[in-house]
């Protein structure tokens, strides 16, 4: 994609289109009024485009690839410097490039050369400029326009004329090679054409499918037919297949399926191959409307027919199906996507390769998370398909394990013959691959969620029982060929359960989960295979004691009596149990007991009293607990394992201990400037939260004087690296000090309504005002947090979104706790705002008293029958201060990652088919500069939709590092009025205004949104349309660029450059 950020529309098109499109006529030998395009200044005359009737003897001009290839390496070598050497891979590489400038016309041409081109290296003794030519001229009594749709050519049409038209031209004139297919395109040639070719489709062909040019609308006839014709071009050279009947026949020109067309392809293996994974780069913005479904159907059918029929190893079976997802995603059709689905799984199902399950279970899952449709619908399908393909493999297994236990042993042979034929090595990865899909599934928020009909919930309740209870038996392959097995089914249940909260809620299901569990368990009979399946329970163990203190008591019990002599085992097991219920861990901490000396049984015991301790609802740091863990810190020498336990320290809120280690090992024990200070900041921060915790609003001073110290810390560790990699850091820190502060003057402004005893609550002075202002300041806090959210949470965990969810519940709760603390809170009525559903962990302490606080105090203020004064309010508020302010702040594990967020690239242009036909740098109605702020100015009519175009290229890093995968680009719009476009002696400012049905956007996350698909390679072009503005002057419009993740979830994407437009509406230029 062309990096045009500052360049204006008129420059990349006189620079870059204007060049480039005359370049394609003088080698097309096409006229500009042909394709009615017009320039200032054009190398081109206005005769008219040839015809099939015609003789082509213009000088210079080829009719085949073999004189085009050999001209163009003649040049290339000799005259290097001339810009007309270009060959048809350059020119739609620099085309696909500059795909947001062209106008309608421009794309058509373009269009036709690329299937002109492609049909040259299918067919080399096809005239493949009499193919180009025949799409500007309309069958005899039609006359040639973009908006005729019949009495065209179609595909098999201008072929047969293509070769006919050089067949008679090699015989009377001579002046075209008339070399045989075979002669063009033989296996024991030098390469040079088959480089060509592969040149052609690496960087043409590939770069054009994947700009999103090969879809259009309706009245784009030749540019449709053209980009039909590639479709169908590819489809019968990978393999020429009929479409299956669950395609709908569509009204769209096709090649007939008697034509021998496909099989005069003169194409090797290599060459259908090299075909197929250029089919993996088409792509389709979301403006273009899909109309070649019948051409995707003969695409997908070709694609699937090489995967069974003609690919000759696992791995191109494999690029095949990556290729056909991506035109199922493409075609976007209900009933398509549930066809191949179906037929991918079973193709899963049915497989005895690794590879193609592999790469079929990738497929599905790229399937569920990249549609665009009914995603419920599609859930549903898939949930059903899934538990049912998994529960027949399951007892598939089973009746095995039956058939041969009921074997007569004296048949020893014939029982080893009958094993050795029924095993099923492929197994394994079967499973692994529906239960990595299942969980792929969950985490998108499919199963019982998506459900809203009776029958509809009780057939997706049944299959999740089912999915659950199946993975579940699952636990039970311990064996050490089988433990991937374990861990996929794991990961797959606690991605279940998470997604299905209740399920749990039985005790019967919680036995189910806690037998399989601990038979898993005791199927290992020493410390490293417990150690192996342990961790690959984990997150099971995690979730499960999350949602059922049943499960964690019990399961906590059980280690303790089974392991009790293992004391790396149980310690494992308890650290684990104390993730999800720290509580539960915290009442069994002396049974756990345990003397060992070994660094690591001391690690998992300090991250299990830190987790443990965090559960308690007083202080989070106790003397006792806190002694335990720096004696057992001094048998740890390693400074990572150390730093390790620091960050647990810190996200569990215990940071007396983080502290302790920091100053007594780690800034001791540094060695370079920048981990020293580091090392400093952190200790500063744990002092200035461990101070709040202690002391509560006797400390905010001390604790703003740490954190400043903090903030300066690392402000100066930015300035040093100088790349951004502190971003999340220093933003995370100015909020604290801002929310401590605001906290310091609410409490200053109540505290006097206190010592006056309300004597000057009602007064008309500077605290009244300040105290009004309090609750809006709260509220700009709660912004800057969302902003915040937006912006990093998708490259940070989910315990870092989590926890900033919950001080945007802090602030929220403030603020309206503050607003009914007003004066103004007796003679307005004040309305509860619902509990937010910010955070995902409920037992953390300050969720828990943020919820008591909300339920058992702002709610039942405005039942209580008591005297409603100032007095009374103050004092109530400055109870739930002093209680937020000792409960532990919860802190972000995404603060220890220093990585900064890669920028996109992008482009804004206006519209370039509504710019003016002749372009001219000194047209008076040209785009400009504003001089002030740089923005590129565009000319809007008064009463039109205007539309901008947004183009770039997403960083691969910032789409590699996203926590959750996303595969849409959206934009925030906010327009507002500038001025009048002419200065008046007698204008008012109260007259210029926004009026005339004109809505300002309050934006970025609150207005007009735009969206499009993220293509190959993370580029996007993305049109931006703009209600009709009705009065005339300037405004300015800012867009923000985001992406939408699978779950839904809506993610700020920084740029390199400011996205700003001015917009000009001028009476006078519309004439």
């Amino acid at each position: 994609m062309l990096d045009a950020t500052d360049l204006t529309t008129t420059e990349v098109r006189t620079q870059y289109v204007q060049p480039l499109i005359e370049i394609i006529l003088a080698k097309t030998n096409l006229t500009a009024a042909t394709l009615g395009i017009q320039y200032s200044k054009s190398s081109t005359s206005a005769e008219a485009a040839p015809t099939s009737s015609e003789k082509d003897s213009d000088e210079g001009v080829i009719g085949t690839l073999y004189q085009e290839i050999a001209l163009y390496e003649f040049d290339e070598v000799h005259s290097s410097t001339c810009d007309n050497n270009k060959s048809y891979a350059e020119i739609l590489e620099e085309a696909s490039a500059l795909s947001a400038y062209l106008t309608r016309e421009e794309q058509a041409l373009v269009a036709t050369v690329a299937s002109s081109a492609l049909v040259s290296f299918l067919i080399p003794q096809c005239d493949y400029l009499n193919f180009l030519h025949s799409y500007f001229t309309s069958t005899p009594g039609t006359a040639s326009s973009e908006t005729i749709s019949r009495n065209v050519y179609t595909l098999e049409e201008r072929l047969t004329n293509a070769m006919i038209w050089n067949q008679d031209s090699a015989s009377q004139e001579g002046s075209v090679f008339p070399y045989s297919a075979s002669r063009m395109r033989s296996s024991n040639d030098d390469g040079f054409t088959t480089a060509y070719f592969y040149r052609f489709l690496d960087q043409g062909l590939a770069s054009y499918l994947s700009c999103s040019m090969t879809f259009c609308s309706n009245k784009a006839v030749i540019r449709k037919q053209a980009c039909n014709d590639i479709i169908q071009l590819i489809s019968m050279a990978i393999c020429p297949v009929t479409p299956q009947s669950n395609v709908k026949p569509k009204s769209v020109a096709s090649v007939k399926e008697s034509s021998l067309l496909p099989f005069s392809f003169q194409l090797s293996h290599a060459d259908r191959l090299h075909l197929l994974r250029v089919c993996k780069e088409l792509a389709m913005t979301s403006d273009a409307t899909t109309n070649n479904q019948a051409a995707l159907a003969q695409l997908r059918e070709s694609l699937f027919g090489f995967a069974s029929y003609v690919a000759h190893s696992d791995k191109e079976a494999a690029a095949a199906y990556e290729a056909l997802v991506n035109t199922s995603l493409i075609e976007n059709d209900e009933s398509c996507i549930q066809f191949e689905f179906q037929r991918l799984l079973q193709t899963l199902v049915e497989s005895k390769s690794s590879c193609i399950i592999n790469s079929t279970c990738v497929c599905i899952q790229e399937m569920i998370l990249k549609y665009k449709g009914n995603k419920t619908k599609l859930h549903r399908f898939a949930l059903r398909l899934l538990a049912k393909k998994l529960d027949s493999e399951i007892n598939l297994a089973k009746d095995t394990r039956h058939n041969l236990s009921n074997t007569f042993t004296t048949d020893a042979e014939n029982v080893a013959k009958r094993q050795k034929r029924i095993a099923d090595n492929c197994k394994p990865f079967r499973l692994i691959a529906i239960m990595k899909a299942a969980g792929v599934l969950f985490s998108t928020g499919g199963g019982l969620q998506n459900a809203s009909e009776g029958d509809v919930v009780l057939e997706a309740e049944a299959a999740t029982k089912q999915m659950i209870q199946n993975a579940t038996v699952l636990l039970q392959c311990s064996a050490d060929d089988q433990l991937a097995i374990v861990q996929s089914a794991s990961e797959c249940l606690a991605l279940v359960l998470s997604n299905e909260t209740s399920y749990l809620i039985e005790k019967s299901n919680v036995k189910h989960i806690f037998t399989h569990v601990r038979q898993s368990l005791l199927s290992s009979s020493n410390d490293k295979a417990s150690s192996a399946i342990i961790d690959a329970l984990k997150p099971l163990i995690v979730i499960c004691s999350r949602q059922s203190r049943t499960f964690a008591v019990s399961f906590l019990s059980f280690a303790i009596k089974t392991y009790s002599a293992r004391e790396r085992v149980l310690w494992k097991l308890a650290t684990f149990v104390s993730i999800g219920n720290p509580l539960a861990v915290s009442t069994r901490l002396s049974n756990l007991g345990g003397s060992s000396s070994d660094e690591d049984v001391a690690t998992c015991k300090v991250r299990t009293i830190l987790s443990s301790t965090c559960g308690k609802a007083v202080d989070a740091s106790p003397s006792d607990p806190l002694q335990r863990c720096l004696s057992l810190t001094e048998s740890i020498r390693d400074m990572w394992v150390l730093f390790k336990l620091v960050r647990v320290a810190f996200q569990t809120s215990n940071y007396s201990f983080a502290r302790a280690i920091l100053e007594k090992r780690l800034v001791r024990g540094c060695s370079r400037q920048q981990s020293f200070m580091y090392f400093n900041a952190l200790s500063k921060l744990a002092h200035g939260e461990e101070v709040l915790a202690v002391k509560g609003a006797k400390g905010i001073a001390e604790s703003l004087e740490l954190l400043s110290s903090c903030n300066s810390l690392l402000t100066s560790l930015a300035a040093l690296e100088q790349n951004d990699k502190f971003g999340f850091q220093l933003e995370f820190i100015r909020l604290r000090l801002d929310t401590l502060n605001l906290i310091a003057i609410t409490r200053s402004l109540y505290a006097e309504i206190l010592m006056t005893e309300g004597t000057l609550s009602g007064k008309n002075n500077r605290s009244t005002l300040f105290r009004k202002n309090i609750g809006k300041s709260f509220g700009l806090l709660v912004s800057r947090l969302k902003k915040m959210y937006r912006l990093w949470g998708l490259h940070r965990c989910q315990q870092t979104r989590s926890t900033l969810r919950t001080l945007q519940a802090m602030c929220q709760l403030l603020s309206e706790f503050t607003k009914y603390a007003t004066k103004e809170a007796k003679n307005s009525s004040f309305t509860v705002a619902s509990t937010p559903s910010y955070t995902s962990a409920p037992t953390q302490s300050m969720n828990m008293t943020l919820s008591k606080l909300r339920t058992d105090v702002l709610e039942q203020m405005p039942k209580l029958k008591q005297k409603d004064d100032s007095v009374s309010h103050a004092s109530g508020l400055m109870l739930v201060l002093d209680a937020i302010l000792k409960c532990p702040c919860p802190f972000p594990s995404g603060f220890f990652q220093m990585k900064p967020i890669p920028r996109a690239i992008v482009n804004i242009s206006a519209d370039p088919n509504i710019l003016p036909k002749t372009i001219s740098q000194n047209d008076d109605h040209d785009v400009t500069v504003d001089a002030k702020s740089g923005a590129e100015v565009i000319d809007a009519f008064p009463g039109l939709v205007t539309k901008v175009i947004l183009s770039g290229v997403i960083p691969e890093k910032f789409i590699q590092t996203a926590d959750v995968a996303f595969s849409e680009i959206i934009a925030w719009t906010t327009l507002q009025y500038e001025g009048q476009l002419y200065e008046e002696d007698d204008a008012v400012d109260s007259d210029v205004g926004c009026s005339n049905g004109l809505t300002l956007r309050d934006g970025p996350y609150g207005g007009e949104t735009a969206e499009c698909t993220l293509l190959p390679a993370g580029k996007f072009i993305m049109p931006v349309t703009f209600e009709p503005l009705l009065q005339e002057g300037y405004y300015k419009v800012i867009i923000e660029l985001g992406c939408r993740d699978v779950r839904g979830g809506e993610w700020k994407v920084p740029t390199s450059s400011p996205l700003e437009v001015i917009f000009r509406v001028d009476d006078e230029g519309s004439i």
